[in-house]
Order: structure tokens, then C-alpha cells, then sequence
């Protein structure tokens, strides 16, 4: 063993500045004879000096505090007088960058996530101003409720600062639970709300899109549902367009049709199964005026409709108009599902008297517009088939007549005064969970999009940079299992999903993403190559291995990677380091958490002394 050499890859070199400071080079400026080099193995104060230095920052104007996440660990079998220390990272990092947490399961994915939500909300307790919105989507409801492995769960994360969960942390679900009477539940009302009685100005068109603003979310939803149906009467309702048109606000005509569809389009909700809300449906229109006049009435009514087979279903509706409108327009759910079934074959009945109302009609119109037009007509279709609101009824399970505000909205208004928001999916059906995570995501894609254009047309570059709103604006969203969502490396559709676009041009709107899955060849290469921050556990996949071996030094350590499989063993590399460092994770558990709650299997490695 008199001739021996080493096998080692350069990192840099450390390079003294004149104050006395250290620099980090990535590369080296000369090399030696092998006679004149030496190896060195640091003492646990150049150790400190070594894995904590920081190399580089984000471009966020805060006090920089690292926070300790772990320790060094550079082997499995280390003996217990290895020389290890703290292994700090700087929570900025994580702001408006890709964050990669790869690694089988029961590696200790979950405890890393929180331990970053941690250290991120942590920073308010060294500013108060700097709040960011922090968005978890929980598959498995251990971020939302005390759990046995964490004692306190990361809902309690206020409680560390002596804070109030009001102004800290919201939480969110398909359905309610008994342990968080606080919980949001994650429905729309698909009917909105009541309109007003007054659409004359832009204030009472903008109270008119407040009022169908859940109507309109549940319509696409309801259009999803319907996505595969191609009969024509389901496609015709499916494709109706109930979007409020600004110009109507000046046409009482326009006004009246459009009313009329919804009140259509509200009776089909009802017919599918829907549970309407407590206020009473009407057949007023825009001030005193009926949605269905006398000569309609009439007609319904007529002799002429004798030889019709529908002429009692015509008779009946016309009847209900009438005590209707004698009875202040009062109308009920199940009398409207009589009108709008029996007008929908009235309009297409040839023996009929509709033919010769329309006439009538068309004749006394001075834009020489048919009764009913065509949104009108296309609704009315489901109503000639007993299946039709059935094509849709599954949209029950998202209904809530009680709901007084859009869930996506509401988590959006969270995030951006700096919320920790937790949507608890563990329960529910997982297609709705799903639809609701892309709902919420599209709502802030836009939200920071809008952000986006209203802080370039504001912004001064000789006004000096307030640290005090350093991190305003800033969100970032965890995805445990992110090959659920993310479109696959080789998807046709994988720029066009609002995780793909969030992931790719979230970094100018302010959004970072942690994703963490046991799949790194499931995630776009485009993402992987701007990743910032990446933290690599046990894969036991060399195809899953060859993937991060290509990108930045981790190819150093895939075997390793491969053969280590203890919890929390984890290779880091974040923005402001230069090269990766193996750490031993903490154990997240918050202050005053009982530790007889704790995990069993603890992610700090156990030993027993002994040594192979």
C-alpha cells in the first residue's frame, strides 16, 4: 500500500479578500505536482465555514437569516465521533424559484416540506412585514390536523410566534370536519346570488357579475362535467354562453333575454338535483316588467294549440304564468321546471300556436328580433329529455347553496395578505379535489399575472426599494406527488396546464414551487433545468438516478443515492450554495409539541454502535 492515490472532483477554492472575508471561486487557479499537494480533512469549525457559506442570494431585498435545518452527514455508517455540524439554509431562496424534492416514499418528503413552510413563515417573526402567502395542497391531511408523527401540525405554525390563527392560517376541504371548526369547504353556490332590480349604470352591472360570479365558476364546472357528451340537446346547453355583457346596461331588451336564460339555466340546476339557495325565484325582469308577457301567456293558453299532443303541458305553464304575475311574479323552483318543459316543445311545435306569436312578435319588434334567441333556444333544449340535467348532476357534489363566496377567490384574498393556506384533499372525491386545486391555480396564475402588469406600469427605478415590502406579493405553492399534476416530459399539452405555466413564468410573477415526487423523469426537462433548489433522497430507480444525474453535481453521489434508503438522509443544493452538501434533515416538530407523539420512525438515523 506504499502507492495509493485519491479520486475526487474540485468544487473551488476559497480565496481571502484584503478585509479578511472569504470568497467561493468555482473553479481552481492553478494546479500542482502531486509531491506538493496535501488533503485535508476540515475541523468543525472550517466545516461550518465550508457547507454554510453562501455563495450567492435572490434578488429580494430582506435581512438575510439562515435558519438550521440539519446537520452534516457524509455516510450512513459515520461512528458517532464524526465530526458534523449545523447545515443551515436562507428561506429567500425558495421566493420566486423552482424548489425539487426527489425521493422515494417514507423518505422524508413530507417533513422537509414543512420544515421550509416553517422557516418560511418564521420571517415575519424577524419583520412582521414580511408575510408571504404559502399555498400546501395536503393529499394525505397531515399539514391540517395534529397528526401522530408531528404531535402539533403545521396549522399550529402561528402558535410558535404567540400569534392568532385568524390573520395566520386558513384551511380548506371538500367536506367539513370535526376537529377544525374553521375549515372552508371547497363548494361553489351554483345558483349566485339574488339580482338586483336596477341595471342602468356600470355600478349595476358590475353588482350584476358580483351576484353570478359562483354561477358563472359552477357553469364551468358543469361544462367539464359534460365534456364527453355529444348528443345535440346536451352540447347545445353545454356550449350556451351566460357571461354578462357590459353593453346590456343600455338595452332593456338584451337585459330581458339574458335574464330569462339564467332563470333557465338556474330551473336546469334544479332539475339535476341541485339544492337551491333560500331566496325565492321570480319572473320579474329589469324593473316591472315581466320575462314573459301576456301575448306569450296567451298563446300557451290558445284554441290553436289544439292539435298539439303537448296542448295540456301548454295550458298548464300558462296558467302558472298567470297566477305568477297576479301574485307579485312569486313563482316556485318546481312550477318554473313545468314552464321551461313545456316551452321547450312549444317553440318547436308545428301544430303549435307558438308560429303565430312569434309572427306577432317579430311584426311589433323594432329590431325585428325572434321571442327567443339563440343562447335561449340551446338552453331549453335539456329540458326535452328526461336524461338531459341528468347529464350533470354529479355537479351536486360541488354544491353548497350556503356558500357566499367562490373558494378560489378566497384562498387568492389569503395568499396575498401573507396566509398560510393548507387545502386538506385526503377526503372527497379525488376528481373534484383535482378540478378544485386547477380552479384555485388558474385564479392565482392571474391574480400575480394582474400583479405582474399593474407593478411595471407603477414602477420607478430612481425610487429605492422599501424592505419593509421586500416580500409583498410573493407566493409560493408546495405540490407533494407533483407527478399527479404536472404534465408528463413528453406531453403534447405540457406548456398549456396552469402547473406547467405556474412552474415555467411563475419566477417574474412571484411564484415559487416546491414540487416533490419519486419520479424526477416525470417532470418536464424545461423545469428541471431552471430549478434553483434541489434536496435528493433515496431513489432506488437508476433510470430515476440517470435523470438528476445531469444536472448540476449530483452525479457525485448517486450511488450513494441508490443504496441509502434511511429517512431524511438527503443530498442539498440550494440557490446560494455552489455545491451540494449531504445533510441529515431535522425531525419538523413544532415548539410545545408533546414528544410522545413523535414518529416512531424518526428521520434522525439510530445507532447502536456497532460498525461493519
Amino acid at each position: 500500500m506504499s502507492l495509493h492515490g485519491l479520486e475526487c472532483s474540485v468544487l473551488g477554492t476559497f480565496v481571502e479578500r484584503e478585509d479578511g472575508t472569504l470568497r467561493f471561486a468555482e473553479d481552481i487557479d492553478n494546479y500542482y505536482a502531486v509531491s506538493e499537494l496535501m488533503a485535508w480533512k476540515p475541523d468543525a469549525a472550517t466545516l461550518e465555514l465550508i457547507v454554510n457559506h453562501q455563495h450567492r442570494t435572490n434578488d429580494i431585498g430582506t435581512e438575510k437569516n439562515a435558519v438550521p435545518v440539519g446537520r452534516t452527514r457524509f455516510a450512513a455508517a459515520e461512528s458517532s465521533a464524526a465530526t458534523n455540524v449545523d447545515f443551515a439554509t436562507d428561506p429567500t431562496d425558495i421566493m420566486k424559484r423552482r424548489t425539487a424534492y426527489f425521493g422515494m416514499s417514507r423518505s422524508g418528503k413530507s417533513n422537509g416540506i414543512k420544515i421550509v413552510a416553517e422557516s418560511i413563515y418564521g420571517l415575519r417573526g424577524h419583520n412582521p412585514a414580511h408575510r408571504i402567502g404559502q399555498l400546501i395542497f395536503d393529499l394525505s391531511g397531515e399539514y391540517a390536523q395534529d397528526n401522530f408523527q408531528d404531535g402539533k401540525g403545521l396549522h399550529r405554525v402561528y402558535e410558535s410566534l404567540g400569534l392568532e390563527r385568524d390573520n395566520e392560517v386558513s384551511t380548506y376541504g371538500l367536506i367539513k370536519v370535526q376537529w377544525d371548526d374553521d375549515r372552508v369547504v371547497m363548494k361553489l353556490n351554483f345558483y349566485g346570488d339574488e339580482l338586483p332590480w336596477s341595471w342602468n349604470s356600470d355600478d349595476d352591472t358590475t353588482a350584476v357579475e358580483a351576484a353570478l360570479e359562483q354561477l358563472l365558476a359552477g357553469k364551468e364546472i358543469v361544462n367539464e362535467i359534460m365534456q364527453g357528451e355529444t348528443a345535440r340537446y346536451t352540447t347545445a346547453f353545454r356550449d350556451a354562453d351566460l357571461s354578462v355583457d357590459r353593453m346590456a346596461q343600455s338595452d332593456k331588451s338584451a337585459q330581458t333575454r339574458y335574464l330569462r336564460a339564467l332563470l333557465a339555466y338556474r330551473t336546469a340546476l334544479y332539475a339535476a338535483g341541485l339544492e337551491p339557495p333560500a331566496w325565492k325565484p321570480s319572473i320579474r325582469g329589469i324593473g316591472r316588467n315581466s320575462l314573459f308577457s301576456e301575448d306569450l301567456i296567451a298563446a300557451l293558453a290558445a284554441a290553436n294549440n289544439v292539435g298539439s299532443d303537448h296542448q295540456n303541458e301548454y295550458h298548464q305553464a300558462a296558467e302558472i304564468l298567470r297566477r305568477s304575475k297576479a301574485d307579485n311574479n312569486s313563482i316556485s323552483w318546481a312550477q318554473l321546471l313545468t314552464v321551461f318543459e313545456a316551452l321547450a316543445y312549444f317553440l318547436e311545435d308545428g301544430n303549435g300556436g307558438f308560429g303565430e306569436f312569434e309572427r306577432g312578435y317579430i311584426s311589433n319588434s323594432s329590431s325585428g328580433d325572434s321571442w327567443a334567441d339563440a343562447r335561449f333556444r340551446s338552453l331549453l333544449r335539456i329540458f326535452r329529455y328526461q336524461n338531459g340535467p341528468r347529464s350533470f348532476q354529479t355537479a351536486r357534489d360541488q354544491h353548497d347553496p350556503d356558500t357566499t363566496e367562490d373558494f378560489a377567490e378566497a384562498i387568492v384574498k389569503d395568499l396575498q395578505v401573507g396566509k398560510l393556506v393548507i387545502i386538506d384533499q385526503s377526503a372527497g372525491d379525488p376528481d373534484h379535489n383535482k378540478a378544485a386545486a386547477e380552479r384555485v391555480m388558474w385564479h392565482l396564475f392571474r391574480a400575480q399575472q394582474a400583479r405582474f402588469r399593474s407593478a411595471a406600469v407603477d414602477f420607478d427605478p430612481t425610487e429605492p426599494q422599501d424592505p419593509d415590502r421586500a416580500t409583498e406579493g410573493h407566493i409560493i405553492v408546495y405540490i407533494e406527488e407533483a407527478h399527479n399534476l404536472l404534465p408528463r416530459a413528453n406531453a403534447q399539452e405540457n406548456l398549456t396546464t396552469v402547473w406547467a405555466r405556474s412552474a415555467k413564468e411563475g419566477s417574474k410573477l412571484n411564484i415559487g414551487m416546491v414540487l416533490a415526487t419519486q419520479a424526477p423523469s416525470s417532470v418536464m426537462p424545461e423545469i428541471l433545468s431552471e430549478t434553483d433548489n434541489w434536496v435528493l433522497s433515496y431513489l432506488n430507480s437508476e433510470n430515476e438516478r440517470r435523470v438528476i444525474a445531469g444536472y448540476m453535481d449530483f452525479a457525485d453521489f448517486t450511488e450513494q443515492i441508490g443504496k441509502v434508503s434511511e429517512q431524511g438522509f438527503v443530498r442539498i443544493r440550494t440557490l446560494s450554495q455552489a455545491y451540494t452538501v449531504p445533510v441529515q434533515l431535522n425531525k419538523f416538530q413544532l415548539e410545545g409539541a408533546p414528544a410522545d407523539t413523535a414518529d416512531a420512525a424518526s428521520t434522525e438515523p439510530q445507532s447502536n454502535g456497532s460498525r461493519v
